[in-house]
């Protein structure tokens, strides 16, 4: 069964009946991690021969889902927002977030101080975690009052990628995993240092209201293999 891929929204829950297995798989995640997750659901279709569904969306969609449609199998994201939520059973340890920034080529050795930077964007700290790591950074390095007016708040971490390729903005933050689909001639990654910001713990949490199913549990196992984590770490992860 092919990969079939969804967008959540608010406005188009998902239906709330009692899910099986019979259903399919859907899992649903943070949209910072679509490119390593479209990877790792292929893969595990070829090894499993169980289609999944893949929802995307930010991080407070993705948890309004999965409160209201017993639909969702499993989702990935930030240990401690999982945690918050009160909606998972458990979890299961999937990577290690890491935080970057982006600057134009032009501007690459210039300090975030510098008038060139008129807007630097960042997803929105409310709603996804690299935003929230964006501040904490800024934070760390007395930076944060300074660049208040320069700050362009997006939705999301594809958003602010997007607007770093169409050249609307001069720098941005975004996770390690959606730096690597960008123009490395156009555009200049820097890695920050981790303990600028708190820890990203990414898991997969298996919600409480639904029963986890053997297909599920298929695949929490698949990502604990040599190919699901070598493959999580090509991107970061």
């Amino acid at each position: 069964m092919p990969l079939l891929i969804a967008l959540l929204m608010l406005c188009c829950a998902l239906p709330a009946h009692a899910a099986t297995d019979d259903d399919g798989l859907l899992i649903a995640a943070g949209a910072g991690y679509k490119r390593p997750l479209l990877a790792l659901y292929q893969a595990f279709e070829r090894d499993s021969g169980i289609g999944l569904e893949a929802a995307f969306g930010n991080m407070r969609q993705v948890l309004a889902q999965t409160r209201a449609s017993a639909r969702v199998a499993l989702v990935v994201g930030e240990r401690r927002f999982l945690a918050e939520s009160g909606l998972f059973a458990r979890t299961q340890p999937f990577g290690r977030g890491r935080l970057v920034l982006v600057r134009t080529a032009e501007l690459a050795d210039r300090p975030l101080t510098d008038p060139a930077f008129r807007r630097i964007a960042l997803p929105d700290p409310a709603r996804a975690i690299y935003g929230r790591a964006a501040l904490q950074s800024l934070a760390h390095d007395g930076l944060r009052e300074a660049l208040a007016e320069r700050l362009t708040v997006l939705a999301t971490v594809p958003q602010v990628a997007a607007h770093l390729r169409a050249g609307s903005v001069e720098a941005g933050f975004i996770n390690a995993t959606e730096a690597r689909a960008l123009d490395p001639e156009r555009l200049v990654v820097e890695t920050i240092e981790p303990s600028h910001y708190a820890p990203l713990e990414i898991v997969i949490g298996v919600p409480t209201r639904r029963a986890p199913g053997a297909a599920a549990e298929r695949f929490l196992d698949f990502v604990t293999t040599p190919a699901a984590r070598d493959l999580l770490a090509e991107y970061g992860l």
